[in-house]
């Protein structure tokens, strides 16, 4: 196999990885398994930093997701789940990390600023634009996310409760 075969091969699966769907997690491990073991697959051995780029394409991935249901523009497109869906999201995220050894620090910032702003911007929202109960979880388990995020409850908006499913 000439290099530039093997990069094209690789770009390839990046780009499987990176553009996966809602459990990145598996496009990766799916995406090595093809590389490396699979009777049909290039049957490769991968360097460290081969297989970095490919666990950073599911990385940004996994991000990808936990922030689009965040998101208030994405509210009445057919992609948004809800919040309900980003603590989903964040923990398969953060079990994705723990198994891979990788951080949570650099995007827990992005993370809690983009939940903050759909928070802010949904109350100023409900009733109008975005229904009166646009938080598709229940307060409690707003709140528990809040704090896997690092966001004190006096930060979040007053009466958040308010906007929250009822449990």
């Amino acid at each position: 196999m000439t290099d530039q075969e093997r990069e094209d091969i690789l770009a390839d699966e990046w780009l499987i990885v990176r553009n996966s769907g809602e459990i990145p997690e598996i496009a990766f491990y799916s995406s090595l398994y093809y590389l490396t073991e699979d009777d049909d697959g290039p049957r490769m051995s991968l360097s460290g930093e081969e297989v970095h780029v490919l666990k950073e394409a599911a990385v940004e991935r996994c991000r990808e997701i936990v922030l689009r249901d965040m998101l208030v523009e994405n509210f009445n497109k057919t992609i948004y789940r809800g919040i309900r869906r980003s603590i989903f999201n964040w923990r398969r995220y953060q079990t994705f990390c723990r198994r891979q050894a990788l951080s949570l620090h650099d995007f827990r910032p992005r993370a809690t600023d983009t939940f903050l702003l759909f928070l802010e911007q949904g109350v100023r929202a409900a009733g109008d634009s975005l229904p009166q109960t646009f938080i598709n979880c229940s307060l409690e388990e707003l709140t528990r996310f809040a704090e896997e995020l690092g966001v004190a409850a006096e930060r979040l908006p007053e009466n958040i409760g308010l906007f929250c499913q009822k449990s």
